[in-house]
């Protein structure tokens, strides 16, 4: 599965070097690209054995590993050391506080099931040393050049995938995944809470980030996406 990964980034990395470093040296654009989220999975067979396999997504980073490198294997340090060994829970911030209790949640409803999660950010080339989505000319070298949304969850194959990317970031979910039908779930408005449709996947499902959850009784959410899955 890492091989996978690697093979797929590996795949694109010399002309996404080649348009950051365009970027990179065009003094007029004051905003540069930060590296690339790179996927890194912690005990392979584990996620591939377990019974629910968990992909979430976030909106981008709020930088990554400072200014952008040319070498990858660094970049899948970076993942590895930040979420499978744990320093996002310390990080802080009302993402990975929902991250945390949606895991936990989930767990008290199938507590004899096997279950692995996975972060992943619908936008994977964020703005360098900054948070928010990154300029236009930022987010077209991604489409243009590293486009692997859709074939990191083919090979990942989760079974479940949450979108905490919010109903502004739809139009990014279609870029990667095409035309995806949303039907609301009740008591909430298809804006606030929607079941995807996604190849492949048993659940889908589109919310806000938890920045917004956390004030708008994030549990109750919580509850209506995991009282929708059958495992």
């Amino acid at each position: 599965m890492n091989d996978k990964l690697f093979e797929l980034y590996s795949s694109k990395w010399h002309n996404l070097c080649s348009a950051v470093k365009q970027i990179n040296d065009e003094d007029g654009l004051e905003i540069k690209p930060a590296n690339p989220l790179l996927l890194q999975v912690d005990k392979e067979e584990d996620f591939v054995m377990a019974d629910i396999r968990v992909v979430i997504y976030g909106q981008e980073t709020n930088g990554w590993y400072g200014d952008f490198i040319a070498d990858i294997n660094p970049i899948l340090d970076c993942y590895d050391k930040f979420f499978n060994r744990g320093e996002c829970w310390s990080y802080g911030g009302q993402f990975w506080l929902g991250f945390s209790k949606f895991w936990k949640m989930l767990e008290a409803k199938y507590p004899e099931k096997k279950i692995r999660f996975i972060w992943n950010n619908i936008v994977k080339i964020g703005k360098s040393g900054d948070k928010g989505f990154p300029p236009d000319y930022i987010y077209e070298i991604e489409r243009n050049y590293f486009s692997v949304v859709n074939d990191e969850l083919q090979i990942l194959k989760p079974n479940l995938v949450l979108f905490f990317s919010g109903p502004n970031y739809d139009s990014i979910v279609k870029d990667n995944f095409g035309q995806i039908k949303y039907e609301a779930l009740a008591p909430y408005s298809e804006r606030w809470l929607s079941q995807l449709q996604i190849p492949n996947v048993d659940f889908a499902f589109r919310t806000y980030h938890p920045n917004f959850l956390w004030r708008n009784d994030i549990e109750s959410f919580f509850r209506t996406i995991i009282d929708r899955t059958n495992y």
